[in-house]
């Protein structure tokens, strides 16, 4: 057995998956051991036993496979280093099957991706900041998250992209994210001997006051938790690039905040664009390759669809309904877990919402044809419980027939779209939900009216917060109803 150390990053783990792969070294022959970025690393990795190994040339890796890997990589295991290892030993080994959802391994890879993209969208969706007084000087932001994976440079990249020249931190229990408007700098304190890079493997030790140096600017927090003047603390050392005050443990999730620094970004820019029709970019077309084959035409009704995987775990697929003349449809990502244990849509706790919010907006639900982007139920098991699960592009891909279906018997001259998913659906394209709201999306001759997904409003902690999503939501509903009223 071959002892690998590596600190826990993807760009490690590949620097030294390639040179195994180079020597042949097989994955039952590799024990992975994760240590802190501060040790020093393998110069060089030797073949089990055998110094002159012969050298072994390896297939050129497509970079979907590897943008696969990288994602996977967040994901905390203990296992998550062999696991990559093992994909790509099977891969450059010409077991290509080893990508498909039916193999073992590569459902554990589906399963982590899908689980990494969903905290990470809940975490750039969901993250807690304060608004901090500006005359104490940046960041202008400090927010929190508690993530159960390693997520933090991703996000912090995507939040970057969102807030302009505003300066942030973000901070987890693992290290902690600054923008000062122009570069983004990713902090990771040493861990202590044993701790390990994820979460949920560490000791939960909350930090106290007295964990504060003396002078870490107190009174600065914007609440009393001195977990959050610890933080402040850390981001004036950090930022300046001096050492880190104190270990960081665990921190505390403080109580819930002001609004997201993301809305505030958004009402800078839009400088009046609500009330106008904008249009959104063409998606190119997807390249299809050895990673990523052409999907099967349907063969039967949607009851029989197998065109992806999600109907293995659904218990049935959830069809649109309405009136087939419907001139308003509404578009959600898929069906919850009532959705899918009777059939119909839009019948759950989202849908309850989504009723008031249509009273409020003035409209019947009876006038309106529901469906979604996905048509099954695609959850997980956390916790003994099923939790939701966001659609891969691939899975949204697969349901497009079925979407497309829909749009060309009913032709509503108005769609309604709830969430970042069905807007993606409906556009074809990678944009971002918040660029959109408030707005009308002038595409392929039709009108689209985003919104936010009544579930979003549902997991909002904050009163104010929920009332102003759901506000939001009546607003859209009512310009749909005029620009359908229009269109009569």
């Amino acid at each position: 057995m071959k002892r690998i150390s590596i600190e826990p990053s993807f760009a490690a783990w590949r620097r030294a998956a390639r040179e195994l792969l180079r020597q042949g070294v097989e994955p039952e022959r590799i024990e992975w051991v994760e240590f802190d970025s501060v040790d020093t690393g393998i110069s060089s990795v030797a073949a089990p036993g055998n110094s002159a190994a012969p050298v072994v040339a390896t297939p050129a890796i497509p970079r979907e496979l590897l943008a696969w890997l990288k994602t996977a990589a967040c994901f905390c295991a203990p296992d998550r280093w062999s696991l990559l290892y093992r994909i790509l030993w099977r891969w450059t080994h010409g077991e290509r099957h080893v990508l498909d959802p039916q193999d073992a391994d590569g459902a554990l890879l589906d399963q982590r991706i899908q689980s990494v993209e969903h905290e990470t969208n809940d975490l750039v969706t969901l993250t807690l900041f304060r608004r901090r007084d500006p005359s104490m000087g940046p960041p202008e932001f400090v927010g929190w998250y508690e993530p159960h994976h390693d997520l933090l440079a991703q996000a912090a990249e995507r939040f970057a992209e969102r807030m302009g020249d505003s300066t942030w931190m973000l901070a987890t229990p693992r290290g902690a994210a600054f923008w000062n408007g122009m570069l983004l700098r990713i902090s990771q304190p040493a861990a202590d001997d044993g701790e390990t890079s994820c979460p949920e493997h560490q000791q939960q030790n909350p930090l106290t006051t007295e964990a504060l140096p003396p002078g870490a600017m107190a009174g600065e927090a914007t609440t009393s938790e001195p977990t959050e003047a610890l933080w402040l603390a850390y981001y004036a050392s950090a930022f300046n690039g001096a050492p880190a005050p104190v270990p960081l443990r665990y921190w505390r999730t403080p109580p819930v905040g002001p609004p997201l620094p993301a809305q505030l970004a958004r009402e800078r820019s839009r400088l009046g664009a609500q009330s106008g029709t904008v249009t959104v970019p063409e998606m190119p077309p997807l390249e299809y390759s050895a990673v990523t084959p052409p999907l099967r035409e349907p063969t039967g009704p949607l009851a029989t669809c197998r065109r992806c995987a999600l109907w293995r775990n659904a218990k049935q697929a959830v069809a649109g309904a309405g009136p087939a003349q419907a001139a308003l449809m509404v578009v959600g990502e898929q069906p919850g877990e009532h959705e899918n244990q009777h059939g119909a849509p839009f019948t759950g706790p989202a849908g309850q919402l989504l009723d008031t919010v249509l009273a409020r907006a003035g409209l019947e639900r009876a006038a309106l044809y529901l469906t979604y982007a996905v048509k099954h139920y695609k959850w997980e098991t956390l916790e003994q419980q099923r939790v939701h699960r966001t659609p891969a592009r691939r899975e949204v891909e697969a349901c497009q027939y079925w979407l497309e279906h829909e749009l060309t018997q009913i032709a509503p001259r108005v769609v309604v779209t709830l969430g970042a998913t069905a807007l993606k659906a409906l556009t074809g394209a990678h944009v971002n939900l918040s660029e959109y709201l408030g707005q009308t999306i002038d595409h392929g001759g039709r009108l689209i009216v985003p919104t936010w997904h009544p579930s979003y409003a549902l997991k909002m902690v904050d009163g104010r917060l929920r009332e102003d999503i759901v506000a939001g939501m009546v607003a859209a509903f009512s310009r749909a109803a005029g620009l359908t009223a229009e269109g009569a």
